[in-house]
């Protein structure tokens, strides 16, 4: 890529740089979209098993698609995750079935999806029964690999680990700050409004973006050190505490994960991660 792509902002680029527009380099939203589709599907499909209304997802779905058509590789991808949702639906019913044995009927469903961080909660779709019981579902959808169980922000590791990097992140935004800035007299002017202003122009600005990752990537590997090192520290309480928090043992109710990698579904209740949690429990940093 030329640098004169680098520094243009995308809608000026995206005739000119067909492989590289505006929605090709939004991975991040393009993989919540097809996150969003693939969980969508799953509740539609999942009222009708319920013979419960789900007019209300069709607006939701129709929309997703239409953006997602405009992804590279898009329609390849709506194409998978209706598949998927066929492949899974079986094995979630099952489980299903067995709880309306003796939780009654379920009543209600809904996607939590982009909610999820209001709802602290790592479910992605919440079930209740005629009992009054709700449970959750997270989900995952993927070509390969797992996915991730859950996304940790600075705020959780400080509370529970001892994190402490406020310096490296101050001075680490100061360096984009500073080096976004030298860039142009457009760049210069977006840089003088704080990085947050920086931070929703990456997707426009490649550049942006490039310079994020420079001083970002080793902040990231810098806090995973600190964080292994903090955790291998902890008593045990303190260290079942933080496995608590990760795998959602403190959910309102019990959670079901259900995913599947490529077409190998997998599933199972969080409580049965409970023998994870062991005395000698130890993190390791895998790198990279």
């Amino acid at each position: 890529m030329s640098n004169d792509l680098i520094y243009k902002p995308q809608e000026e680029k995206i005739s000119s740089e067909p492989d590289f527009g505006l929605f090709d380099r939004s991975r991040k939203k393009s993989s919540r979209s097809k996150a969003d589709l693939f969980e969508l599907l799953l509740v539609k499909e999942l009222n009708k098993y319920s013979k419960l209304s789900c007019l209300n997802l069709n607006d939701e779905i129709k929309n997703l698609i239409n953006k997602i058509k405009l992804f590279k590789d898009g329609s390849t991808r709506i194409k998978e995750q209706n598949k998927r949702v066929r492949l899974l639906l079986p094995y979630i019913t099952k489980e299903l079935n067995k709880l309306i044995t003796t939780e009654g009927k379920i009543i209600k469903i809904v996607w939590i999806g982009r909610d999820w961080q209001t709802h602290k909660t790592l479910a992605d779709i919440d079930i209740k029964f005629l009992s009054g019981k709700i449970i959750g579902i997270s989900t995952k959808s993927t070509r390969s690999g797992k996915g991730t169980q859950k996304n940790i922000g600075l705020k959780e590791l400080k509370k529970y680990l001892g994190l402490n990097i406020d310096e490296e992140l101050l001075e680490m935004k100061n360096k984009i700050i500073s080096k976004v800035s030298a860039q142009n007299k457009y760049l210069k002017e977006i840089a003088k409004k704080g990085i947050t202003f920086i931070k929703k122009n990456k997707y426009r600005f490649p550049i942006i973006e490039k310079i994020g990752k420079e001083y970002g990537v080793p902040l990231q590997q810098l806090a995973v050190k600190e964080s292994v090192k903090l955790f291998n520290k902890l008593t045990f309480e303190k260290k079942k505490a933080f496995i608590n928090f990760i795998l959602g043992f403190e959910e309102k109710g019990p959670l079901l994960n259900a995913f599947i990698s490529g077409k190998t579904t997998h599933l199972y209740w969080n409580i049965s991660l409970t023998s994870l949690v062991g005395d000698d429990l130890k993190a390791v940093d895998e790198g990279s």
